[in-house]
């Protein structure tokens, strides 16, 4: 429990960071980050990036979110299921909240996409990091393949970078998802440990019983 503690304070703390976006410090590194990210497009790059950025778009992540639940739902897996719906519009919620509440508005040039709404935190960091890291650790309970992990945390990443280079969202937008996306993902693992710890033991103290 310490080390999900520690990991819930550290993205806090990153979260509180780039709430002050306005401020000299925050400032200087999205415009030194963002300059960065945008010096290497090209052609290639531009097409590859366009297409990736889709994989969270909401209409995406809901579909696989329905596939997964579905899924789960067949072989009995509630909790996870549950769950699993909860990653998206729990996060989904927030981040609506979290937009009106700063109403932080997008970076105005160099766009490869149009997007409305506001840009503090990024929906797609923030709902794509709670899916696909979740869905991950739902995989990884029971494939026990570590490559797993690290696949659910590099692909929210990446799509989060792309969101940057497609000049819709600030590098501190991306960022401060990014770290409300896995301190949700956080509290659905422990919440799945909890929980499910507690119905083995019941099921055990039945079986116990008879």
């Amino acid at each position: 429990m310490k080390k999900y503690n520690l990991l819930l304070s550290v993205c806090l703390m990153c979260f509180l960071l780039f709430v002050f976006y306005d401020t000299r410090i925050v400032s200087a590194f999205d415009d030194a980050a963002r300059e960065f990210i945008l010096s290497m497009r090209n052609d290639t790059l531009t097409e590859l990036v366009t297409a990736f950025t889709y994989v969270g778009d909401a209409k995406v992540l809901a579909a696989l979110c329905i596939f997964g639940v579905i899924g789960l739902f067949l072989f009995r897996k509630w909790l996870s299921g549950i769950l699993l719906l909860a990653s998206i519009g729990l996060s989904y919620g927030l981040n609506l909240v979290l937009k009106n509440v700063f109403e932080r508005e997008r970076p105005l040039g160099n766009r490869l996409l149009e997007e409305d709404g506001f840009s503090f935190p990024s929906g797609n960091a923030m709902v794509g990091t709670s899916f696909y890291l979740f869905s991950a650790f739902l995989l990884y309970q029971k494939y026990q393949k570590p490559w797993i992990l690290w696949i659910g945390a590099i692909l929210p990443f990446f799509l989060s970078v792309s969101r940057v280079y497609a000049g819709v969202h600030y590098p501190s937008d991306i960022l401060a998802g990014f770290s409300i996306g896995i301190a949700f993902c956080v509290c659905l693992t422990v919440l799945y440990k909890s929980l499910n710890g507690k119905s083995t033991e019941i099921q055990n103290n039945k079986n116990t019983y008879l």
